[in-house]
């Protein structure tokens, strides 16, 4: 149940071409996908004491299964590498062929549901480069995710692309735009244009009361759109415990999004310390659970921090 840093690999289909993973303990999921007899590659360095941890991942309910092969100079000997699989030179290699699981695992940062299907575990004695393969024993082609490390770390970075990496993975798993990021556009659009009459305001706050609410819309509408996936995901599944941790990525959002959005309604927009202290925890809140694609927490903040005279206009 591990936060995994979202990748999305292109024309990794030699070794030569290998998606250099610039971390292999650190925890990442690549979405890839593997075309009919194709292989796909990833390499990677490990220290003494770390560890290889690669499994792959479906998200298709078909009998597309990926398998692994790791290759690596301190690997003794040749497996029953399949054809469409390059071993280079001076490397062995160990086939972990894939089996479909009986049921799709629920992922709960995602949220959505996967079959896992094949995974390796090796402890690093010397410095050691692995070349990973992915592919299907039955030259089928489909979505495959790969998963790499163990050890869960987010740069800045990473962390503030999280939101749209979601929408990707979800288009990654075949969904349509309208699924994968449908219910967001009607909350933000269609509550945007019931409360639109109400934020002409006759204190001269239009303007911020228009951004104030919209901000609050796009939280909300990242919550609903989350409690979307998690019933999708949760529908392949069955319920799962697990999902008790997605739930805290829908009811912080929704919950920090109404109350942005009552407040844009409020008669006179006044920001009081205790209005401003709300705003502040509501945009804490709001980041933290990846509310409102980065931007409308940042907005948030900054509305909580700005002059009382600059919000009058």
């Amino acid at each position: 149940m591990a936060a995994h840093v979202p990748s999305f690999p292109v024309d990794n289909t030699t070794p030569e071409r290998a998606v250099a993973v610039p971390d292999a303990v650190k925890s990442w999921s690549f979405y890839d996908t593997v075309g009919e007899g194709q292989a796909k590659y990833y390499r990677m360095t490990l220290a003494p004491g770390e560890r290889l941890q690669v499994g792959t991942f479906t998200p298709l309910a078909s009998g597309f299964t990926p398998s692994l092969v790791v290759m690596s100079p301190s690997v003794n000997g040749t497996d029953d590498v399949p054809a469409q699989v390059t071993v280079p030179d001076g490397m062995g290699a160990v086939v972990v062929d894939g089996e479909r699981p009986a049921g799709a695992s629920y992922e709960p940062f995602a949220p959505s549901a996967n079959y896992h299907t094949a995974g390796i575990t090796r402890p690093v004695d010397t410095e050691t480069t692995y070349l990973v393969a992915i592919y299907d024993r039955e030259n089928r082609s489909g979505p495959a995710g790969v998963t790499v490390g163990y050890a869960e770390e987010f740069a800045l970075t990473e962390y503030l692309t999280v939101p749209f990496d979601l929408v990707r993975t979800h288009l990654w798993e075949g969904q349509s735009i309208l699924v994968a990021i449908g219910p967001f556009l009607l909350t933000v659009f269609g509550g945007g244009g019931l409360l639109l009459s109400r934020w002409r305001s006759p204190s001269g706050q239009t303007a911020i009361r228009v951004l104030v609410g919209v901000a609050g819309l796009v939280i909300l509408g990242s919550g609903v759109n989350t409690v979307v996936q998690m019933g999708i995901a949760l529908s392949r599944t069955g319920s799962t415990s697990a999902a008790l941790v997605t739930a805290a990525f829908v009811v912080l959002p929704v919950v920090c999004g109404l109350w942005i959005v009552r407040f844009s309604l409020s008669n006179e927009l006044a920001f009081p310390p205790s209005v401003r202290g709300g705003l502040a925890i509501a945009g804490v809140v709001s980041l933290l659970t990846w509310g409102g694609f980065i931007v409308a927490p940042v907005v948030v903040l900054v509305l909580s921090l700005t002059p009382g005279r600059l919000l009058t206009a």
